[in-house]
């Protein structure tokens, strides 16, 4: 009998810790960059395959790159579906924490992008931007998050920022980017990003003959 309830509460600790995994430590979450304001994990799901629960607890920005059907269940609730759509930007402040598994109920990958806001200065007044190529997604207390498309051969330029930017490609394209007086040619592809630090002047300029289209974030 004593065997039987140590053999209990070790299974019961178990599931309490994996339920409680934090999302970074989540194997198929892979930190692909971080500094003093943000933490990029890049999600990627093969069909049929399926998260460990974790514990989503920081405000974050998610971007699709796919359009796939998926499932989620809450710890401990009723599974639910959905469909993802590729280009989607969403904002969750996640006051309410969610501790969750996701899987992929398509035939293709299921590929997500998780921008967790890690920073806790006090956050700064920073105006929304004003450019005809942005158009404003949402306006939060962490992020403001701005739509670009780029057409062909046109050029963007960006005021030096206080609290740093994020530029998200959500096509394939060629660009021309400079930070400051450094200037380099790079082919995107979606979910490719370049960090432009706090200070920096920046301008990007699409070099293909098609519309590019960017996710922005300004950070506070």
């Amino acid at each position: 009998m004593r065997r039987y309830l140590l053999l209990v509460a070790f299974f019961g600790s178990t599931v309490s810790v994996t339920a409680q995994l934090q999302v970074r430590n989540e194997p198929r979450h892979h930190n692909v960059f971080e500094n003093e304001f943000i933490r990029i994990l890049d999600v990627y799901l093969g069909p049929g395959d399926t998260t460990l629960y974790h514990l989503h607890n920081t405000p974050s920005v998610f971007i699709r790159f796919t359009n796939t059907n998926v499932g989620s269940q809450l710890f401990g609730k009723q599974s639910q579906r959905g469909a993802n759509i590729t280009g989607e930007v969403s904002y969750d402040n996640l006051n309410t924490p969610r501790n969750h598994r996701v899987w992929n109920e398509d035939t293709g990958w299921f590929h997500v992008m998780d921008i967790e806001l890690t920073s806790t200065k006090q956050k700064k007044n920073i105006l929304v931007l004003q450019n005809p190529t942005l158009k404003l997604l949402f306006n939060e207390q962490q992020v403001n998050s701005y739509n670009i498309e780029l057409k062909a051969a046109s050029n963007l330029q960006l005021p030096a920022s206080a609290s740093g930017y994020l530029l998200i490609s959500k096509s394939e394209t060629v660009i021309e980017f400079k930070i400051n007086d450094a200037v380099q040619n790079r082919i995107m592809k979606p979910s490719h990003f370049i960090w432009i630090d706090v200070g920096n002047n920046f301008s990007v300029k699409n070099l293909e003959k098609q519309a590019a289209n960017f996710v922005l974030l300004q950070f506070k």
